[in-house]
């Protein structure tokens, strides 16, 4: 899979960046590999990012642009005659090991302990959500509607329990509370940018999300 390398931001470094005896160009440029890359591997397999090195090198003898990764082994991940190709390069041989890597864990997981190749139940944090809580039930506001000078005001809100629209007047007898939510992902295929961890089974999540949030309710995703 190829990435956006205009995406890519570049900072210089100078003579101050690096010790003399480290692998590094006195001079170069430092770029981030995000640890969500490549894209199409699951969540579970996502890392912290990678901040990485591209500077210019005559080690091979002719004058080339090198990529190193500056925390970890240090390795050369890329080497080519411009700055972009030794990036690209190294994006896909990052890409390309990190792919080995999930498959690696995904057999480990199936042939070796038995369980599913990735953690079926995700638990994301949905920030701070205001509840609707009326007689036809508890329900995550959606908007505030206005109905003119005079008016009521209209409340239009996802019921928890059926994921269905509702909408229900600010005169009636209802609530707005301000809670800590979370959500469950139970094998469905929706991206959870709030997400702060995986489980094996549903009771250990669901005992997660009563401990940690005032609320939480499942998605009604996509299956994956």
């Amino acid at each position: 899979m190829g990435y956006d390398l205009p995406a890519v931001r570049f900072k210089a470094y100078g003579t101050d960046r690096f010790l003399p005896h480290l692998p590094f160009g006195s001079s170069g440029y430092l770029f981030t590999v995000p640890g969500d890359f490549p894209s199409d591997l699951p969540d579970f397999f996502h890392i912290t990012n990678w901040e990485m090195a591209v500077y210019r090198t005559r080690e091979s003898g002719a004058p080339m642009w090198e990529v190193r990764d500056v925390n970890g082994n240090r390795r050369v991940w890329g080497e080519d005659t411009t700055r972009r190709g030794a990036v690209g390069l190294a994006f896909a041989e990052l890409g390309r090991k990190r792919r080995e890597k999930a498959d690696e864990i995904r057999d480990r997981r199936v042939n070796a302990l038995g369980l599913e190749p990735v953690p079926p139940f995700r638990v994301e944090t949905a920030g701070g959500v205001c509840l609707v809580l009326s007689p036809a039930g508890v329900g995550r506001l959606r908007r505030i509607e206005p109905n003119g000078v005079g008016t009521a005001a209209t409340y239009r809100y996802t019921d928890l329990a059926t994921g269905k629209e509702r909408t229900v007047t600010a005169d009636g007898p209802v609530k707005l509370h301000d809670v800590t939510a979370g959500l469950l992902h139970d094998r469905c295929a929706c991206p959870a940018p709030g997400l702060v961890g995986h489980h094996e089974n549903r009771e250990d999540a669901v005992a997660h999300l009563s401990e940690e949030y005032d609320a939480w309710w499942p998605c009604t995703g996509p299956a994956d």
